[in-house]
């Protein structure tokens, strides 16, 4: 009798269990990308955040070496500015707060969900007697809240050192997150800097440590080096003008193109060229890349690579 009764629960406990995991894996696929997120916000409440004045100067670069500490530091050549390096790069901090706000939809959360809405008005002083479950605050309170993180994290040290101004060197940051940050801040300046992947690697693939994301996306290998940068450049090319920022080739940067000039007057800061001479940074040896290491980083940056003339190690220096 037992056996009987088994060969019919479970069966059907298996057909449940896989509508279940298939109700979820349908489910994922629904997850809007971050730029679609925000725009379903706009046009769901027709909200954009408040136009405050923060200009912070966001420099985004293709990984490592490839150039991004000498361009912040000719931005910090006016001290009016601080741009802080990779700020607990571990923390993922814009990574996981831009990522918060894909759970937007056109449906999501329920409008009834919301303090201010129809469905709690008036009735602040007698919650208790409502069902609040689900109980949010209104949406103005949670995109200032991001605001207000990144102010109180990077902005208020920076001016309690008496600068006016702020912004972040990262370069594990997507053309994503930067739709993210204009959003927030819509004054800000975006810099978007990229190298010859095949020198950038082999300047850093013997280091460890490396991850896009951590602790779950370490840069293993030329595969997922070369996959990351050309998705990065792909994306930098493509957002460019909608962030109103300047796309940047580190070996045109080092020729003298875009020039100061150029840099200062769309930062709106007095940069300082003599900062391009200074040599700061590790005087380690490069590991040479294989022949096969630069076969495998070719098929995955090509054809983007050789479109933009970089068939093989070039070596200028990076700093």
């Amino acid at each position: 009798m037992i056996k009987a009764l088994l060969k019919k629960v479970l069966p059907n406990a298996l057909i449940e269990e896989r509508s279940i995991r298939r109700w979820y894996e349908v489910k994922q696929t629904d997850i809007p990308t971050l730029d679609t997120a925000i725009a379903q916000i706009e046009s769901r409440w027709n909200f954009r955040p408040p136009n405050i004045p923060d200009s912070p100067v966001f420099i985004f670069s293709t990984e490592w070496r490839s150039g991004s500490t000498l361009l912040q530091r000719l931005v910090n050549s006016d001290t009016r500015i601080l741009v802080w390096g990779e700020p607990y790069n571990q923390g993922n901090f814009i990574q996981c707060l831009s990522d918060s706000l894909r759970s937007f939809t056109l449906d999501n959360p329920p409008d009834s969900y919301f303090i201010n809405s129809s469905n709690f008005k008036n009735s602040e002083g007698v919650l208790a007697r409502r069902w609040t479950a689900n109980l949010y605050p209104d949406l103005p309170s949670l995109v200032n809240a991001h605001q207000n993180f990144y102010k109180t994290l990077y902005e208020k040290p920076a001016l309690e050192r008496g600068f006016e101004r702020w912004g972040i060197k990262e370069v594990r940051l997507t053309i994503e997150h930067a739709y993210y940050l204009k959003w927030l801040f819509p004054n800000a300046k975006f810099l978007f800097l990229y190298r010859n992947p095949y020198d950038a690697y082999q300047s850093c693939h013997n280091w460890r440590g490396l991850y896009m994301r951590w602790p779950d996306s370490p840069v293993l290998n030329p595969e997922i080096f070369g996959t990351y940068w050309k998705q990065m450049l792909e994306g930098f090319q493509e957002g460019v003008d909608r962030v109103n920022g300047f796309l940047i080739k580190y070996e045109d940067f080092l020729m003298g193109e875009p020039s100061i000039d150029k840099l200062s007057s769309y930062l709106d800061l007095d940069l300082n060229a003599a900062v391009m001479d200074i040599k700061i940074g590790s005087q380690s040896k490069k590991v040479p890349l294989t022949t096969k290491q630069l076969r495998r980083l070719k098929k995955v940056v090509d054809p983007l690579a050789t479109q933009l003339g970089y068939v093989g190690l070039n070596s200028q220096r990076s700093r």
